[in-house]
């Protein structure tokens, strides 16, 4: 996914290896996920990036991005299929809802410890809020939390195993949709991972292969996909 527009982007970085079944209302998942929120805040400052190195060996990055005032593209505009769209919360009445331009934050934070042994654990928590609009020119607000860990074994192939809280929240216009998931799953990654800084991408590794393409079945090379807990319909109605 491409973030385009104009605004404020600071960041800090250095160098290194470069979307069923719905039930389970989760408080404690809200919980991590309002203390995430409050960890990071909206400081319009960046932290610098550092190497460091462990008694045990272990190299550790620690990288901060924040972006103000841009356009956060999303993968899907949100509207009901009777409109032409995915998401049945949405009213039919509302049209198709979508970004405003350069009127997005987004706050995410990197870690990567490389161990001893070769295996690597790196950690993504992404904070994106921004204003958006539907056909009829009524604004919305929206708050997208995801917290991806992955674990890659050492060696070739990598088996990369990625444990995915996501939650995405739209309000306004009397409309309240609020979707999550927290999902784990497993694919090969032949040539190994690189690292990622780059501030337009999403995820911090490459390659990266989401659990699902339909929302129903495993996408193509993974494997152990486990819906731990998901409420409503995160891949026809979280865009982001």
């Amino acid at each position: 996914m491409k973030m385009q527009g104009h605004g404020v982007l600071t960041l800090g970085h250095t160098h290194g290896q470069k979307e069923v079944t719905m039930r389970t209302s989760r408080p404690i998942m809200r919980t991590v996920l309002l203390v995430f929120i409050l960890l990071l805040g909206l400081s319009s400052s960046a932290f610098a990036a550092a190497v460091t190195h462990g008694t045990d060996d272990t190299a550790r990055l620690k990288d901060t991005l924040r972006l103000k005032n841009v356009t956060l593209p999303w993968l899907f505009p949100l509207a009901h299929p009777a409109k032409g769209g995915t998401c049945t919360a949405i009213p039919a009445a509302v049209g198709s809802i979508s970004p405003v331009d350069n009127s997005s934050d987004r706050v995410r934070k990197v870690t990567r410890e490389v161990r001893a042994d070769g295996s690597q654990v790196i950690v993504q928590d992404d904070l994106k809020t921004g204003t958006t609009e539907d056909s009829n020119s009524h604004t919305y607000h929206f708050v997208y939390i995801n917290r991806a860990v992955f674990t890659v074994s050492p060696g070739l192939p990598a088996l990369v195993n990625v444990r995915m809280i996501d939650s995405f929240l739209l309000t306004g216009n009397g409309l309240h949709l609020n979707v999550d998931f927290d999902w784990q799953w497993d694919y090969a990654a032949p040539a190994g991972v690189d690292l990622t800084l780059e501030p337009f991408a999403d995820f911090p590794i490459v390659p990266f292969v989401f659990a699902t393409a339909d929302g129903v079945n495993p996408a193509p090379g993974v494997t152990n996909w486990r819906q731990l807990s998901t409420r409503g319909d995160p891949f026809n109605c979280d865009p982001l």
